[in-house]
């Protein structure tokens, strides 16, 4: 019991030094070391939870993406309408995670690596639901359209820290339809 609570607080101190550093510098420049100084632990601890830096980024980005997609699938559990209304729930229902994580989110956000993209990922995972739900093939024009829609106003949510009204989300429907035709 007592190794695994130390395991624990070492994963979570390591995650908090390497989130601390993707303040401070981009991803690209942050070394193992650092992370393992900035969590108050030598490297080979670091080693004993994770590869290297990419597979900590890797790992902590799953761990958002299940959240995210549990809380996507309750919400959409019984109903394959993807009404723009339903970001708000979805949002909602990420609220107490996003609140302890919201810095962690943000950062994991801005990293693409070119293997692992949090925002990608996102992107995907909602397409792939879409599909599921509906039963829908989407041409990738639509499915590019839809997960830019969706994505980037959950992105918006989290980095605005504030609920959406419907009137801002009427409004919107009304200039995308303005835009369009």
């Amino acid at each position: 019991m007592k190794q695994d609570l130390r395991s624990i607080r070492s994963v979570a101190n390591i995650k908090k030094a390497f989130v601390d550093l993707l303040q401070e510098k981009p991803f690209e420049k942050i070394k193992v070391s650092e992370i393992a100084r900035k969590a108050g632990i030598d490297r080979q601890t670091f080693y004993l939870h994770f590869v290297d830096k990419y597979d900590l980024l890797d790992k902590m980005n799953k761990e958002f993406l299940q959240v995210y997609k549990t809380i996507l699938v309750e919400r959409l559990e019984g109903d394959n309408s993807f009404a723009l209304e339903k970001l708000e729930k979805i949002y909602q229902g990420n609220l107490p995670y996003l609140k302890e994580h919201r810095l962690e989110v943000l950062s994991l956000l801005k990293i693409d690596t070119g293997r692992i993209c949090l925002k990608r990922d996102l992107r995907k995972m909602l397409i792939d639901k879409y599909q599921e739900i509906t039963g829908e093939a989407l041409t990738s024009f639509q499915q590019d359209m839809l997960a830019t829609l969706y994505v980037d106003s959950f992105i918006t949510f989290i980095k605005e820290d504030r609920k959406i009204s419907e009137k801002e989300i009427e409004d919107l429907l009304i200039k995308i339809r303005e835009f369009i035709s």
